[in-house]
């Protein structure tokens, strides 16, 4: 039976699903560096058409790049030549690998937490998560150091204690690695797996 409480303080679903693509699309990587190597390349050959353009009507050409040549060979190529389909076959590799990284994101600085409201984006760096995640493996009663690894759907946790054959050691460093990972709610789903080392010292 829902109470009137329960019906207020549950979030409406649309709101959340807008809330976790504001989110996201807050959170996603930039591809700054593609754009810039690409930006970079269209301004050099801008720069240069333009020096020839312009000095061509001046009336002293530079003649920084030989068009005169470009032309001519441009002109008399036939699509069935090997040099030509070599050419287009690099320049549609090039196409494809662009628009390739323009299109799937890459692995973000950020991982965006579940607020339900799409007025309030909130991120954790990954190194922050793993300290996060570090500290509540710490936590456990015998464990001295904790390592974190963080995948895209996978948490590792490298505990070490110097408790020789502790029961349930593995179980209990997994257990509040995954509490503090429900405490934190990211919007993306990990799996926990620990690994337990023995240390004397």
């Amino acid at each position: 039976m829902t109470t009137v409480e329960d019906a207020v303080r549950r979030p409406d679903p649309g709101t959340s699903r807008k809330a976790r693509r504001t989110a996201v699309h807050t959170f996603r990587p930039r591809r700054s560096w593609p754009a810039f190597l690409v930006g970079a390349v269209v301004a050099v050959i801008a720069v240069l058409a333009a020096t020839e353009v312009i000095s061509a009507l001046v009336g002293s050409p530079l003649r920084v790049v030989a068009l005169d040549r470009a032309a001519d060979y441009a002109g008399g190529a036939r699509w069935n030549e090997p040099g030509v389909r070599i050419a287009s076959a690099v320049l549609a590799v090039i196409g494809l690998v662009l628009l390739g990284l323009a299109l799937v994101p890459g692995s973000g600085g950020h991982l965006p937490l579940r607020t339900d409201d799409p007025e309030l984006v909130v991120g954790l760096s990954r190194p922050g998560l793993r300290r996060a995640l570090a500290a509540a493996a710490r936590d456990v009663d015998g464990v001295r150091h904790a390592h974190v690894r963080v995948g895209r759907r996978r948490v590792t946790v490298r505990a070490t204690t110097h408790l020789r054959g502790a029961p349930g050691m593995r179980d209990a460093v997994g257990a509040a690695v995954q509490r503090r990972l429900a405490e934190l709610d990211p919007l993306r789903t990990f799996t926990v797996r620990a690994r337990i080392t023995f240390s004397k010292a």
